[in-house]
This record gives structure tokens, sequence and C-alpha cells, in this order.
């Protein structure tokens, strides 16, 4: 019930032609008694963003049809969940990232109990933060970001040693924003 809600909140798929460098990211909401948003933790060893928590998600290639497939894609390689084990809601509006880069984040859900499988040339960890624990208060701080001339607001959440921050705290405060929304 919730998700059939959600999906009526959020932006339809975006079938646009790609014509820049633009990424997308995947937020999975884990169906079950427990509804739970998944992170990654990247791998130490990158380059970019080592050990930062992040969506799953990447880079837009020439072989994807649009950028849900792209989310889709990465997902499945970065944590072995195949596009036919989600059910996609929709997508939030873009953003941008700190260095410009454009990123659509979708919207998926998926059944709990699949067996994910973090890729290790890219990812530390895999780990779920339960809806009830946003509504209970893990926000630590808002951080300010400048890009641009223009100054931007985001929260960061810590979970369990994690530290939740950036553009994925951002993210995830549209999410809960929306979340929050479906019980009034």
């Amino acid at each position: 019930m919730m998700f059939d809600v959600l999906a009526q909140k959020l932006h339809p798929t975006p079938q646009a032609a790609i014509d820049i460098p633009q990424a997308a990211v995947l937020i999975l909401i884990s169906r079950g008694e427990s509804p739970s948003i998944l992170y990654t933790k990247r791998a130490m060893h990158l380059r970019n963003h080592p050990g930062e928590v992040c969506f799953p998600g990447g880079m837009w290639e020439p072989g994807d049809r649009d950028l849900s497939v792209t989310a889709l894609r990465e997902t499945c390689e970065e944590i072995g969940l195949p596009a036919s084990e989600t059910r996609l809601l929709g997508c939030l509006p873009q953003l941008h990232t700190r260095a410009g880069t454009p990123v659509t984040p979708f919207i998926a859900s998926f059944d709990h109990s699949f067996a994910l499988s973090p890729c290790e040339a890219e990812l530390d960890s895999i780990f779920m933060v339960p809806l009830a624990d946003f509504r209970r208060g893990i926000q630590v701080r808002m951080d300010r970001f400048e890009r641009h001339g223009r100054v931007f607001e985001a929260p960061a959440y810590h979970y369990q040693g994690y530290e939740i921050w950036g553009f994925t705290a951002a993210v995830t405060a549209q999410l809960l924003h929306l979340l929050a929304g479906l019980d009034s």
C-alpha cells in the first residue's frame, strides 16, 4: 500500500535522450514488516569518494536506453540485485553533485530477503536503515555547501557507525519528506 501511494507522488521515469554526462542512483526500500532504505559504503581503495556512504548507481553508458537502465544496471553490478527483483516506482527531481554532475535518483522497492552481495572491487559493505529509525531521529547536524554562489543545506545522519551526508543525505531527506506526507 505505502509503495502504491509513494509511486503516485514520484515523477515518472524520464525517457529523454542523454546528451551530457549524467548519473543515476537507485534508492531501494525493502518490502516487509520494517521498511528500510538500502545504502552502500564505497571501498576505501577507490580514487573517488573512498569510504563514503551512497546509493547504488553510477554514470550513464551509451548502451543504457535511459537513466533508469543505468541505475538498475549499476545496482546489479554493485550489490547483485537484478532488475527483475525490483519494482521501479518513479524518480525524484534530478540533483547535481558538488562537482556539478547531474544525478537522477530513482526509487524502487525490493524483497528484503533477497541475498545481496557487495562487489568487493567497489564496496566495503551494504547496510539498511529502517524508516522508523529516521523518524526516531538519527540526524546529527545540518551541513552547508556552496556551489556557484548558492548555498545548499543537507542533513547528516549517523546509524550504527555509518555517516550519511552530502548528496546521499540530501536525497534521503527528499524521500523522507515525501514519505512523511503519506502518514498524514
